[in-house]
């Protein structure tokens, strides 16, 4: 576990905000919807804050009181100390519902890389047949790569959130041929490469703008929110 920094606290408030309004109308319209994370963490931070998966299942567990529809929670995570955890930490949440809100909300987690495992297991249970939400908060650098969004992107009724870290790139990639093709592989082109040319304070604002073009190209259909 570590520290929940200011950042994270507000990505955390954006999901809860956008889950809150997203579940009931799905739930009004359909039988089953998703939810995936694909760096789920422990569940909890240092001082007790809850994680993304845990503020996801609070704000799930109170829509079906008035819709009484099921739910799929789809947890990876690749270390096997945070699976742990968060086996733990779901585990109380859910032991904080009453009525039949576990039985009608399914929590399958799994210990593992994200890519291929995610949409592996979304393929495997049928969720990319049925509505879903999928959150991609990566550990800091270019780990989400975009052929993952288009072809969650292909399956109607998908949405995601993605966030990336363009620090690193600007830090790291330009000597080090790694971290290029990792680059490469997240923005699905070598264009964003065009960093390298700019002045340093505006480095940021160039990745971040080529990155929304990027996930604004016609081959994705996934709505993302991108930092």
């Amino acid at each position: 576990m570590w520290e929940r920094d200011p950042h994270t606290a507000a990505k955390h408030n954006l999901l809860q905000q956008y889950l809150k309004a997203w579940a009931p109308i799905l739930m009004s319209r359909h039988d089953v919807i998703s939810y995936a994370e694909g760096f789920a963490g422990a569940g909890v931070y240092k001082r007790g804050e809850p994680g993304s998966p845990v503020i996801a299942y609070e704000v799930f567990a109170d829509a079906p009181h008035r819709l009484p529809k099921r739910m799929r929670v789809t947890l990876v995570e690749e270390d096997a100390r945070r699976v742990k955890e968060l086996q733990h930490q779901m585990e109380l949440v859910r032991s904080r519902q009453t009525d039949s809100i576990p039985q009608r909300m399914t929590v399958d987690i799994r210990h593992g890389d994200f890519h291929p495992a995610l949409p592996q297991k979304l393929r495997n249970t049928g969720a990319l047949g049925k509505p879903r939400f999928v959150l991609l908060d990566s550990f800091g650098g270019p780990d989400i790569p975009f052929s993952l969004l288009q072809e969650l992107g292909h399956h109607p009724r998908t949405e995601v959130m993605v966030t990336f870290e363009p620090a690193f790139l600007t830090r790291f990639a330009e000597n080090h041929d790694g971290h290029r093709q990792l680059g490469d592989a997240a923005f699905g082109s070598q264009q964003w490469q065009a960093v390298f040319q700019q002045l340093s304070p505006h480095k940021f604002t160039s990745l971040r703008e080529q990155y929304r073009a990027t996930l604004r190209q016609p081959a994705s259909h996934t709505r993302c929110t991108s930092k």
